[in-house]
């Protein structure tokens, strides 16, 4: 199968998928203040992302198989989280946050959604072989999500100040 076949019979959804992700992930290149609610949209969208796609998946593949690959991913993406770390954001007054620009957020856009979608070719083309190849798909999305999560959690409090070196 060729690449032209392989982008050609793939949904439109994957393309406005592809740019909504583009678009976000350039949104996040510059220090901007935005409501909190703006703020959890990514992190909201990745969430249903991958549990929309677990949940699909254990219908074919039964739901031990499908919440194995969800929750080991979201323990790599939270370990991820640890040992790459991401600038701080930071909560202040008015339910605003201060998100710091970079460009770890569209490199992690682009990067699960071309693997998820090498792992949709890959089960396409070897239907034999799409249950691992969905497991892995799955698992690589809910890896964002949980990282996303323990970025959240680890926002600043304005005025808070950062623990002092030992």
């Amino acid at each position: 199968m060729q690449a032209g076949s392989i982008l050609g019979g793939a949904p439109i959804w994957v393309y406005v998928l592809l740019a909504g992700l583009i678009a976000l992930g350039i949104r996040r290149l510059k220090p901007r203040e935005v409501p909190l609610v703006v703020a959890l949209i990514p992190v909201t969208a990745f969430f249903l992302w991958s549990v929309i796609g677990a949940l699909s998946f254990a219908q074919s593949a039964g739901a031990v198989f499908a919440a194995i690959a969800w929750v080991s991913g979201i323990g790599t993406g939270a370990v991820s989280a640890f040992v790459l770390p991401e600038a701080r954001a930071k909560r202040i007054a008015g339910g605003r946050i201060l998100l710091p620009g970079s460009w770890m957020p569209l490199c992690l856009y682009m990067t699960v959604f071309i693997a998820r979608f090498a792992c949709g070719a890959w089960a396409a083309i070897v239907p034999a072989q799409a249950l691992v190849a969905t497991a892995i798909g799955i698992a690589i999305g809910a890896a964002l999500t949980g990282r996303l999560a323990m970025w959240v959690l680890n926002w600043e409090n304005e005025g808070a100040t950062a623990p002092a070196a030992p």
